[in-house]
C-alpha cells in the first residue's frame, strides 16, 4: 500500500465573521483529515497486531541492513561428509564423426636415443621418434625442455569387420618319413577258455599208407574240447 495522503488545511476559518461559520469548508477539511487518518491507520494495520507487535513475516532479509545480516550471520560450519554416489546415468547417443583434420608432418624424424640431437632447437620445433611412433614439442627455447610424448599416426581400433570367404584348399603335402617303432607292451593275461555251445560229433574218416583208415571223432566232456583219433 502506498503511504498515506498528507493533511494539509485549505480554509482559514478566522476569515470569516465570528458569528458565521462555513460549514462547507468545515466537512471538507474534516474529510480531508479522515482519509490521511483512515489511510494511516490501514498501513499500520499491515505493520502490527492489534497487540502492538509486529505482524509475522514482515521483517525480511531484503529489508535488514548489510551491517546488520554480516551480524546475525554465524561463522561457516565444517564441511560435512560427502554422500553415497549416485546412480551412474544411461550413455548419452554417440556424436557425429567429425571431419578430417589438416596433415600434419614432424619437423624431424628420427629415433628416441637421437632426441638430444634436436635439443637447442626453439620453442614449438616437432620431433618424431620412428621407433616408438611418439610425437615430442619444444615447450620453450630452453634446452632439452620436451614435452611428454604423444601417440601419432595411430587412431582408436575400430570394429572387427566381418569374415571374409574361404580359400581354396591347398594341395597336399608330401609324406613324412616313417617314425621308429614303438616299444612293444607287456603281454596281457590269458582269457578264460570260451564255452562251446555246439559240436559235430560225426566220425570223420580218411585212407592212410600203411593203414586201412584214420578216424578223427570231436567229443565234448565235462566243458573241456577233445578230439580223439583211432585207427583200423
Amino acid at each position: 500500500m502506498p503511504q498515506a495522503t498528507a493533511y494539509n488545511r485549505a480554509k482559514n476559518f478566522l476569515e470569516n465573521n465570528p458569528d458565521r461559520t462555513d460549514h462547507a469548508a468545515l466537512n471538507a477539511e474534516l474529510d480531508r483529515a479522515a482519509l490521511s487518518i483512515n489511510e494511516l491507520r490501514a498501513n499500520a494495520a499491515l505493520l502490527q497486531n492489534d497487540d502492538g507487535t509486529l505482524r509475522n513475516a514482515i521483517v525480511t532479509l531484503a529489508s535488514l541492513a548489510p551491517q546488520l545480516v554480516a551480524e546475525l550471520t554465524g561463522p561457516q560450519g565444517i564441511a560435512g561428509p560427502a554422500g553415497p554416489a549416485g546412480p551412474a546415468g544411461p550413455a548419452g547417443p554417440q556424436g557425429v564423426k567429425g571431419d578430417t583434420g589438416a596433415s600434419f608432418d614432424a619437423d624431424a624424424r628420427d629415433t628416441f636415443a637421437n632426441r638430444g640431437l634436436y635439443n637447442g632447437q626453439p620453442k614449438g620445433f616437432s620431433m618424431l621418434a620412428i621407433d616408438t611412433g611418439q610425437l615430442f614439442f619444444k615447450l620453450s627455447n630452453t634446452a632439452g625442455d620436451w614435452s611428454a610424448g604423444a601417440p601419432f599416426g595411430t587412431g582408436a581400433t575400430g570394429p572387427a569387420g566381418p569374415a571374409g570367404p574361404a580359400g581354396p584348399q591347398g594341395l597336399q603335402g608330401l609324406q613324412g618319413i616313417q617314425g621308429p617303432p614303438g616299444a612293444q607292451g607287456p603281454a596281457g593275461i590269458n582269457g578264460i577258455n570260451g564255452a562251446v555251445t555246439s559240436i559235430d560229433t560225426a566220425l570223420k574218416s580218411a585212407s592212410l599208407i600203411g593203414r586201412s583208415s584214420i578216424n578223427a571223432q570231436l567229443q565234448l566232456v565235462d566243458g573241456q574240447l577233445r578230439i580223439v583219433l583211432t585207427t583200423s
